[in-house]
């Protein structure tokens, strides 16, 4: 079965989306220190779902849209959902924590790391819904 270009833009948009997670942790693990202690020890709850459930779920789902497979959209719309939450709960600990007005630079960083979680997710939930 031909795979449709927007599915495979999808796909590749997931893969960036599980490298940029593998990418966030590998550069959290050298620089956490720089965070005030109760935001790091949040953050480290959530190294093996960001890396196993939301990563993961993007490289099955993306491995199943370029196969062409159906089931591609039950995947997708869990790693969207799953990144949603996640947006929203990072969101919400920021708030909680000041994490947006300690510095220009982290501020600007934390909103836009939100932003896109909640936008791609919102966009791979939008693309699951839409298949039949």
């Amino acid at each position: 079965m031909p795979v449709a270009p927007g599915a495979r833009r999808l796909a590749w948009s997931q893969r960036i989306a599980a490298a940029a997670l593998a990418v966030f942790w590998i550069s959290f693990w050298h620089g956490h220190q720089d965070l005030p202690a109760n935001v790091a020890d949040f953050e480290w709850c959530f190294v093996a779902p960001d890396l196993v459930w939301i990563g993961g779920a993007f490289l099955v789902a993306s491995h199943w849209l370029l196969s062409g497979q159906r089931r591609a959209a039950m995947m997708t719309a869990i790693g969207g959902s799953a990144l949603v939450y996640l947006g929203l709960l990072d969101t919400a600990c920021n708030l909680r924590h000041g994490q947006y007005t300690t510095s220009l630079s982290r501020g600007l960083l934390n909103g836009v790391v939100n932003v896109a979680c909640v936008a791609f997710g919102a966009v791979n939930l939008w693309w699951a819904m839409r298949q039949d």
